[in-house]
């Protein structure tokens, strides 16, 4: 069993040099607006990104002057968002935290959000549970996510990752996840809960279940989010987001 502590460990500072273009990179605007959009509305929101990695959301946000928090499991991954923070000229708050046990009070935060996190979790329904415990009522909850290993467990999705994983070698050179140790990697795509998961149906039920109201998804923000060379590389996995409310 691949421990997810010690793998994202080794994975900060690849994603690092990724989120330092993504944080001048073109989308970056486009990222928080979908945030803020889905919000509540408030000059100064309260927020909370699961998940941080090297802090793309708490930069973002805060230079929109909100009150925002990153947490991550890893140490190496909030080292480099308070790093990246620095360099931004802003202050957020970030921690070493786990994601399944936040150590806030209740009816804390007006915005929870996290991208390319939830598919990691061990145990997402617990973990969608004490995030609703830290939501403010009415507060939101926003999830950017895609399936991305159910191709291991779809014959016909599997197809179509083959021949784009083809198509991405030929053309960049390059394996479709840039991760440092892709036999890890491959064990987690297999190990997780969420991989076998069609996503983002299964986050619906789950959430309508735990009692968060106003459950919607946009199953498809590619053309948002993503510049050509991501659609070409991830374009069989898009990216999806959910927005619950408590």
């Amino acid at each position: 069993m691949v421990k997810i502590k010690e793998f994202w460990e080794g994975e900060a500072q690849i994603y690092d040099e990724a989120i330092k273009k993504e944080i001048k990179g073109e989308f970056a605007p486009q990222w928080k607006k979908l945030i803020l959009d889905n919000a509540p509305k408030a000059d100064r929101l309260k927020i909370l990104d699961i998940g941080t990695g090297p802090g793309f959301f708490p930069v973002l946000l805060s230079q929109d002057g909100h009150d925002v928090t990153g947490i991550d499991v890893t140490e190496n991954m909030i080292k480099w968002a308070k790093h990246n923070a620095k360099e931004c000229g802003v202050e957020p708050n970030l921690l070493t935290m786990d994601t399944h046990n936040l150590e806030f009070e209740d009816d804390s935060f007006d915005v929870i959000v996290n991208r390319n996190v939830t598919w990691t979790l061990e145990n997402p329904k617990d973990a969608y549970k004490e995030w609703m415990r830290v939501l403010k009522p009415d507060g939101s909850l926003i999830i950017f996510d895609a399936c991305w290993y159910l191709w291991n467990y779809d014959k016909d999705l599997e197809k179509i990752y083959r021949e784009n994983e083809k198509r991405v070698k030929e053309k960049y050179g390059r394996r479709i996840h840039q991760h440092t140790n892709p036999e890890d990697e491959k064990r987690l795509g297999e190990e997780l809960f969420m991989s076998d998961k069609r996503r983002p149906g299964w986050d619906l039920v789950t959430l309508i279940d735990l009692g968060f109201k106003d459950v919607r998804a946009d199953v498809d923000i590619t053309e948002l989010v993503w510049d050509e060379m991501n659609k070409e590389v991830n374009g069989p996995t898009p990216q999806f987001m959910i927005v619950a409310k408590k």
